[in-house]
C-alpha cells in the first residue's frame, strides 16, 4: 500500500510540473504578442476621429440612440484590397461618436481564409488545435484588441473583424446584437 501512495505522489508532482511548465510557456507566449499587439488597424489607431484619416470616406451614417450620439462607416477607396496574400472584398471602419471603433475586412473563399487565419496566428498567436478545426468562427482578445474571423462554408463568404476593447461596447449598447 505505501509503495502504490508513494508511487501515485509520484505521478502526481510529476503531472504538476509538466502542466506548471505548460501553463509558463503559454503565458510566456501571450505577453510577448501583447507587447506587440497594435492599436488599430493598418495605420489607423483605435479612438482617432474621422478628421484624424482623411484618407478615409464616409459612405453609411448608421443613426443615433440614446446610447451613442452617431455611428458611421468609412472606407479608403485608395487601399489596397489584399492581405497576407488573401483578396479581399471590403474594407470598412467604424466609427462611434466619432472615434474608431473597429474594422471590418471582407473576403470570399476558403483559401482567402486559410491565408487570413496564417497572418493573424502570426501576429497574435497560435491557435490550439482544436481551435484551428473550427472553420465558422475563431477569436483572439487581446489588451487592447479583439478579433474575430468568421466564415460560412455555404456560402464561401467571410468577414476578418479587428475591434477596439474599450470601444466595443459603445456599438452593441448603440445596437444590440447586430453588424455592419
Amino acid at each position: 500500500m505505501n509503495q502504490a501512495r508513494k508511487g501515485f505522489s509520484i505521478a502526481l508532482v510529476l503531472c504538476v510540473l509538466v502542466l506548471g511548465l505548460t501553463v509558463r510557456q503559454a503565458w510566456a507566449a501571450a505577453i510577448e504578442h501583447e507587447e506587440d499587439e497594435e492599436a488599430g488597424f493598418s495605420g489607423y489607431t483605435w479612438g482617432a476621429a474621422p478628421a484624424d484619416c482623411p484618407s478615409l470616406t464616409r459612405i453609411r451614417e448608421l443613426g443615433s440612440t440614446d446610447y451613442a450620439h452617431k455611428a458611421e462607416v468609412y472606407t479608403n477607396p485608395d487601399e489596397g484590397l489584399t492581405l497576407n496574400g488573401a483578396s479581399l472584398s471590403a474594407i470598412n471602419y467604424r466609427f462611434v461618436d466619432d472615434q474608431l471603433e473597429s474594422v471590418e475586412v471582407k473576403y470570399e473563399g476558403r483559401e482567402n481564409r486559410e491565408s487570413l487565419l496564417r497572418w493573424v496566428e502570426e501576429r497574435y498567436g497560435r491557435l490550439a488545435g482544436y481551435e484551428r478545426r473550427i472553420v465558422t468562427h475563431v477569436e483572439w482578445v487581446g489588451e487592447r484588441t479583439g478579433i474575430t474571423l468568421t466564415y460560412d462554408p455555404r456560402t464561401k463568404h467571410g468577414t476578418l473583424w479587428f475591434f477596439s476593447l474599450p470601444l466595443h461596447h459603445l456599438y452593441y449598447d448603440f445596437f444590440p446584437g447586430s453588424r455592419v
